[in-house]
């Protein structure tokens, strides 16, 4: 059997695979280009191979994506007018010589104001800041209107925390806390509120059962289509 935590190659596909009481197959393409199989425990060799062979478009795909955006950093993402995302828009950013820093968002453009314009390093720093402050305020009040959307649910989160998640958009534990990627920040609102709207159906439904997607299905009634598009946006 592969085994966990081990790295394993398969038509030039290098890939790690995890094992768990999981019930379905799964793959995700993470933002460091490497690539994670979960399976249930007991799933045979063939299954995984030819899981990867199926997939195998799809992978390279999005860990040829990842490599070139890690490229474009090195060849400079944080400077003047280079194109960040938020809230589903393409924004520019405006890079100023300040003794004061701040980040501001506006209609089109991301203002950062700081001592060393060319120190890309500091750039991408302040930037993800404004990003998680931004995160904050529109995630917290967006996940309370969802709530107050659906009241009759009597959805009871113990609490809501909002963090930097490199491979997760959303998790909701088994004591009722719900936690939200800041990277959520940078897309449109509908995968917002699918992610808020996912995680709460977990306080009903531990799992990925008939029970919870038939709760998912009466909120969020185009959640099919909108997971599909959700997956471009790889994390």
């Amino acid at each position: 059997m592969l085994k966990d935590q081990k790295n394993h190659n398969i038509n030039d596909i290098e890939f790690k695979v995890i094992y768990s009481y999981r019930r379905t197959l799964g793959i995700s393409v993470l933002p460091d280009s490497s690539v994670i199989v979960r399976v249930p425990y007991l799933t045979s060799n063939k299954t995984i191979i030819r899981l990867v062979q199926q997939k195998a478009d799809w992978i390279i795909k999005h860990r040829d994506s990842y490599k070139s955006r890690e490229q474009n950093i090195q060849n400079g993402l944080y400077v003047n007018d280079a194109v960040h995302s938020y809230r589903g828009r393409e924004y520019h950013l405006k890079i100023e010589r300040s003794g004061r820093t701040y980040i501001r968002f506006n209609e089109s453009t991301i203002e950062l104001g700081l001592k060393k314009t060319d120190n890309s390093e500091a750039v991408k720093r302040l930037l993800y800041k404004g990003y998680k402050d931004e995160a904050l305020i529109v995630l917290t009040e967006m996940f309370s209107n969802t709530l107050t959307k659906f009241e009759a649910q009597k959805f009871k989160p113990t609490g809501l925390v909002i963090r930097t998640m490199r491979r997760r958009w959303g998790s909701c534990s088994n004591k009722g806390i719900i936690t939200l990627s800041t990277e959520l920040i940078k897309l449109p609102d509908i995968y917002i509120e699918y992610v808020i709207i996912h995680e709460l159906c977990h306080l009903k439904h531990h799992n990925h059962g008939t029970g919870y997607y038939e709760l998912l299905s009466e909120l969020f009634p185009d959640w099919k289509q909108v997971r599909n598009d959700l997956r471009k946006y790889i994390t």
